[in-house]
């Protein structure tokens, strides 16, 4: 009985902890052609639709630098624009020419070094994979 009233004491204070960190959890999405800023949370299914080509993108490197790459671009199912996604998906290797529909999740993972809340998706299922 003591463990157990010590873990919840010990989450409580954990729990507090992260939500007095004031980090940024909020990114700008573009939906139905406009931009919205979402909420950065822990999800643990959803579908997204990944394009046969990916885009050129701007990503920062790791001097912090801003460089062109080629990132993915994803939608989720009922959208009609693509977003770029900047990073990976766990679990995933993209083979290009392909459509793919995806099941993944999506995990806030806090970087405090930068004050900000960054979505790490990985990959829980291939739904479909069609050549295009």
């Amino acid at each position: 009985m003591k463990k157990l009233a010590i873990a919840a004491l010990m989450t409580t204070f954990a729990v507090s902890g992260c939500s007095t960190m004031k980090l940024a959890d909020e990114r700008a999405m573009v939906v139905e052609g406009e931009a919205v800023s979402v909420k950065v949370v822990n999800i643990p299914s959803f579908k997204v639709e990944i394009a046969p080509r990916k885009a050129i993108c701007e990503l920062p490197n790791t001097s912090g630098t801003v460089v062109e790459t080629e990132c993915l671009q994803y939608r989720q199912t009922y959208q009609k624009n693509y977003n770029t996604l900047n990073g990976d998906i766990q679990g995933f290797t993209y083979e290009p020419n392909y459509r793919y529909v995806l099941d993944v999740r999506q995990e806030a993972v806090a970087n405090t070094e930068t004050g900000m809340v960054n979505p790490a998706w990985s990959l829980n299922k291939i739904i479909s994979k069609t050549a295009e």
